[in-house]
């Protein structure tokens, strides 16, 4: 029970702390300031993608290498690109307005 509700208060940090960061860096780049409950759906639509994106992209790393038998360099590419397109996602949430 413990690990369920640590896990459980660490996810609501973590997301208290993402749009902290999210409204740190939108002001600190001299964008005007959001609604906390926009910012706040904003940075739950992200965290979704982020996780589907996540785990699609472990899954065809997984069938790339343990089903295809390809090199861990070509499986790991739909890892790197999930990487790049979510940090491009990030910085493009961080300059909206």
């Amino acid at each position: 029970m413990s690990g369920l509700l640590g896990g459980l208060i660490e996810g609501i940090v973590d997301f208290v702390t993402d749009i902290w960061v999210l409204r740190r860096q939108r002001s600190g780049r001299s964008r005007p300031a959001n609604s906390l409950g926009k910012d706040a759906a904003d940075t739950a639509l992200f965290d979704v993608w982020a996780l589907l994106l996540s785990m699609f992209a472990f899954v065809c790393f997984a069938v790339l290498l343990f089903v295809l038998k390809l090199p861990l360099w070509i499986s790991l590419l739909p890892v790197v690109g999930a990487v790049v397109y979510l940090v491009y996602r990030w910085f493009a949430l961080v300059r909206a307005e």
